[in-house]
């Protein structure tokens, strides 16, 4: 179930603009007729608004497949409209003046893994502009879909990033949770170990004479 909704995720973030329009076209078939004129109309709020349109659409394909009713559908719909909506805010909150639909997109990727708004706000802070919100988030919300607590996987991406660990070892963090999960640590216990190991000086973290003192 993580590694299908973070390909969605992906998916969602990676469609251009282009492949976003023709709403009505996308849908056509797939779902009823009310629910095509409501993603319609939320896809134009949502693009007005500088918020990515796919996620709408593919909540809505995913309902119909599954044969859905349409008031269930809908409902879905709005949650991610909403999503999508609070994922924005609180990156804002966190820095970004201007986020883009791939950091909006995960964002609320995120959310819907378990994180909160203040969470994806702190996110974006210890990310600045070292790091890709995008990336950042991705990795954040696979952690806490892999059963992660919200604060342990604050924890263990900002002792990430403070470490200057590179894209592809913060991208790498959940398949090493995984792994000490397969061995019986449970999913708080794993993110607090790699967290320890990332603070570090040996791994890059911050060095002793940074450390506060040890009490006697």
């Amino acid at each position: 179930m993580t590694i299908r909704l973070l390909a969605l995720c992906l998916a969602c973030a990676a469609t251009p603009l282009g492949a976003q329009q023709g709403v009505a076209a996308r849908l056509e078939g797939r779902v009823p007729p009310e629910v095509v004129a409501l993603v319609q109309q939320l896809a134009a709020d949502a693009a007005a608004r500088g918020l990515p349109v796919d996620p709408l659409v593919q909540k809505a394909i995913e309902g119909g497949a599954k044969g859905v009713p349409a008031d269930r559908v809908a409902a879905a719909v709005r949650g991610v409209a909403a999503q999508l909506d609070a994922a924005a805010t609180a990156l804002r909150q966190g820095g970004l003046t201007s986020p883009d639909t791939g950091a909006i997109a995960t964002g609320a990727f995120a959310l819907n893994a378990g994180l909160g708004g203040k969470e994806i706000s702190e996110l974006a802070r210890a990310g600045g502009s070292a790091y890709s919100a995008a990336v950042t988030l991705r990795v954040a919300g696979t952690l806490a879909a892999l059963g992660v607590p919200a604060a342990e996987t604050v924890a263990l991406v900002s002792a990430a990033i403070r470490a200057g660990q590179p894209p592809a070892e913060l991208l790498a963090l959940p398949a090493r949770v995984q792994a000490e999960m397969a061995r019986g640590v449970a999913p708080a216990q794993a993110a607090a170990g790699l967290a320890r190991a990332a603070a570090s000086p040996s791994h890059g973290g911050p060095p002793p004479s940074r450390r506060p003192p040890k009490r006697p």
